[in-house]
């Protein structure tokens, strides 16, 4: 079974919150950056991406200062997994 670009975002999001939970809120960050600033987005696509990941930041900081995973936590990824794909679909439309 492979897994395409956004299950693996949704897992590597995932973790970063495991990764919070655990007081290593910054953990996933680089690599995220990385990734997902490096690969070509227009400067428009590349600025909301930037403001999402700072945003993400500062969440899984506000996950590590209570230290355990809620439901909430969960959803609040999900939403992350939404708008970056979005912005990154959006970019390529």
């Amino acid at each position: 079974m492979a897994f395409g670009f956004e299950e693996i975002l949704e897992e590597i999001l995932k973790e970063g919150l495991f990764w919070a939970a655990w007081g290593r809120p910054s953990e996933v960050m680089p690599f995220l950056r990385g990734k997902l600033l490096g690969n070509g987005l227009n400067e428009k696509s590349k600025r909301q991406l930037e403001w999402l990941l700072d945003e993400l930041e500062e969440f899984y900081k506000r996950v590590a200062c209570c230290g355990r995973v809620e439901e909430k936590h969960v959803r609040a990824v999900k939403s992350f997994h939404r708008d970056i794909v979005s912005v990154i679909e959006t970019d390529g439309a």
